[in-house]
């Protein structure tokens, strides 16, 4: 259901301007905004100047109810007026390119055929609220009649006031789209400035980490000769080799082998800290039942509890397998964990349990009822020379070397370190080991207690060559593939790597595409041609997007092809092993 507004003939020039003015209006009336009005405005004075320009059309505004309640422009127009029609027959009429911007400014526009040789042109757009009441629609009438003869020249003022207005907002915009431009370009300087401060601080880090390493090797090194002098004249003196002591002197010679032996102790957590984080701790294998383990440590660590209170339980499982790994690394580990159990449990038990794990692991459990640990302490208790402040502390102080040794042992021996605990509430270390050392993705085969890697069967099984012009891609395919039977040489170019590559003869090499000057395909050929170097196993470690026929090229000559993006420790270890596994 409609009711109609305003309607009127469109003959001359004027009668357009006229009617814009009227849809101005009426749009106004009707409660759209400003931006809006002009969108109507404009729809309405492009159709009217069609209809009018061959021919006396006539326009008529009217107030759609249903279904959605809209402002209806209905126009009558000629069917001849170029550009307004395409099609000739009912089933094939749709507006033409003419109709084009009021199809843009308006939300429907409908074109049917009126009778011989005219057209109705229907534009709708719906309206921003309810439907006005009946009084103000009868107002709205009266007053379209009082303005039916308004002049062109207040039309005229009034889209060049709108056109001023909208100039104003599109400056406003382009100079606000500016001001963004220029802090984008600030920000992103300010980015390029930051990442290349926070690569230079990244290589002062790793430079620091490298001098803190040998630094505590040497200096460890240094005091373990005179912290054993001390020792074994402690043990003399006790043992009153020459001569008796008095209590006071015996006494005081106990202070001084303790004090000797805590001491000796942390030597002992820094060097193998150090040879740890410089790949040089090797993994002795020997074979071994959890049961064995257990007894051992049982007798051990007895003497160690500080709380009469506390009982310290082994629970020996039933049916896991044997163990192939370093037995005295994973004594470590437990003694640590076990240690801290005990000093930090006043009453209840500490209780060590073994159970198979995921991916051919043996996780190792040391329970306690003891204080607990804070969520937001569990992680830095892993830190070296960190120890969580607190009344737990008193008479129980230590290095603050244990747990980050131990997590570090369990790296080494394939598996992780991890805690659950809340205060109050005891902890539980998790300590997962691979049950075989020698089966673990990327092992050397170590067999019988006994390193029978490739390194034993030729002078250079195990040496690994790196031909990348990036530092810090070299730097982390050895920390990826880092294991105590591999020695690492590094190339920054062909060139180079070529040298080397006929002076070491290494067991694989890890080629890049992108190399300086002379490219990694180039590289790859010159390794072919030469009788020395042909047989060397040679693994693609590039970050290139490869066609078909370059990875076609490529696997001729080379074993595989890492990617850099998404590398992961296993795919390379795997790779890696099948290079130094290949016959010459």
């Amino acid at each position: 259901m409609s009711s109609s507004l305003f309607q009127a003939e469109l003959r001359t020039g004027q009668d357009v301007v006229n009617t814009r003015q009227r849809g101005r209006h009426i749009a106004q009336a009707l409660g759209f905004d400003g931006q809006e009005q002009v969108r109507i405005a404009t729809a309405i004075s492009e159709v009217a100047r069609l209809a009018a320009s061959q021919s006396n059309g006539h326009i008529e505004f009217l107030l759609e109810e249903a279904p959605v309640p809209s402002l209806l422009v209905r126009v009558r127009a000629s069917a001849s007026n170029v550009g307004l029609v395409v099609g000739n027959s009912p089933d094939t009429l749709r507006p033409g390119p003419a109709l084009a911007p009021a199809q843009r400014l308006m939300d429907r526009v409908v074109l049917r055929p009126d009778g011989d040789g005219w057209l109705l042109l229907e534009m709708a757009q719906r309206l921003p609220q309810l439907t006005p009441v009946p009084q103000a629609l009868e107002s709205l009438r009266n007053e379209l009649e009082r303005q039916r003869r308004s002049n062109a020249t207040d039309e005229l003022q009034k889209q060049n006031a709108d056109l001023l207005r909208i100039l104003d907002e599109l400056q406003a915009r382009k100079a606000e789209v500016d001001r963004l431009n220029r802090e984008l370009e600030e920000t992103n300087r300010g980015v390029v400035a930051l990442y290349a401060e926070l690569e230079e601080k990244a290589e002062a880090l790793r430079r620091a980490s490298d001098m803190k390493t040998r630094f505590i090797s040497n200096i460890s090194h240094e005091l373990r000769t005179p912290i054993s002098s001390v020792l074994n004249l402690s043990r003399l003196m006790l043992d009153r080799l020459d001569g008796p002591l008095t209590a006071e002197q015996e006494k005081q010679v106990l202070f001084i082998r303790k004090s000797g032996e805590a001491l000796q102790e942390l030597i002992d957590d820094l060097l193998d800290l150090a040879k740890i984080e410089s790949g040089r701790s090797e993994v002795l294998c020997t074979r071994f039942t959890v049961a064995e383990l257990f007894g051992a440590l049982r007798g051990m660590l007895r003497p160690l509890r500080v709380n009469e209170g506390v009982s310290l339980v082994f629970d020996v499982p039933e049916g896991l397998p044997e163990l192939h790994t370093d037995e005295r690394k994973l004594s470590q580990i437990l003694r640590n964990l076990v240690s801290n159990a005990l000093k930090f449990t006043v009453q209840g038990e500490v209780r060590v349990s073994a159970a198979l794990g995921p991916r051919d692991t043996v996780v190792f459990a040391v329970r306690d009822a003891g204080v607990g640990i804070a969520p937001e302490d569990q992680e830095r208790i892993f830190e070296e020379f960190v120890q969580v402040e607190g009344p737990h502390q008193q008479g129980v102080k230590g290095t603050g070397l244990g747990l980050p040794l131990s997590r570090r042992l369990a790296e080494l021996l394939g598996g992780a370190l991890t805690v659950e605990s809340a205060p109050g509430r005891g902890s539980a270390f998790l300590a997962a080991v691979s049950r075989d050392y020698t089966e673990r993705p990327g092992s050397a085969g170590e067999e019988g207690g006994e390193r029978q890697s490739l390194e034993q069967e030729t002078p250079h099984a195990r040496t690994v060559l790196i031909i990348d012009d990036d530092e810090v891609a070299r730097y982390l395919l050895q920390r990826l593939l880092a294991d105590a039977s591999i020695q690492f040489r590094e190339a920054a170019t062909g060139p180079e790597g070529l040298r080397l590559a006929g002076e070491v003869r290494p067991a694989a090499i890890l080629l890049d595409l992108s190399l300086p000057g002379m490219d990694g395909f180039e590289v790859l050929e010159a390794l072919r041609r030469e009788p020395s170097t042909r047989s060397i196993p040679v693994i693609i470690h590039t970050s290139r997007s490869l066609t078909e026929q370059e990875r076609g090229r490529l696997l001729s000559h080379a074993v595989g092809i890492l990617s850099k993006s998404g590398l992961t420790r296993d795919v390379a270890f795997d790779l890696l092993e099948r290079a130094l596994s290949a016959p010459d």
